[in-house]
């Protein structure tokens, strides 16, 4: 899929949870409807940042939150941040106490 059908997709699963037409995405957001229907029927393309920020506004979600799917939230290793973060977690609960403070230390410079 290129990036136009993974946005639109994306919108549509976003406006399909929250049972919510076209039409009223556009007066929460002031985006014009007509906007939102030429970019969904446009076969390339994916919308301006400013448009995108504001249906982001409309859906009631950051633009982070709209692009919080593969292969967007994916690092170039390939591991989501949700992932990276479990595996710190897991790291975090096998440390000591000791180990945990010390490594707080490294981290803000305190070494």
């Amino acid at each position: 899929m290129n990036d136009h059908e993974l946005i639109i997709n994306r919108l549509y699963k976003l406006l399909i949870d929250r049972d919510m037409s076209m039409n009223r995405l556009a007066t929460l957001s002031g985006v014009k409807q007509s906007t939102i229907s030429s970019l969904i029927q446009r076969p390339t393309g994916v919308p301006k940042a400013d448009t995108l920020r504001l249906l982001c506004e409309g859906l009631g979600i950051s633009v982070q939150d709209f692009f919080d799917f593969p292969p967007y939230n994916q690092r170039p290793n390939g591991s989501s941040k949700k992932e990276e973060e479990s595996k710190w977690e897991k790291l975090g609960n096998a440390l000591t106490a000791d180990e945990k403070e010390r490594v707080r230390k490294i981290l803000s410079n305190e070494i």
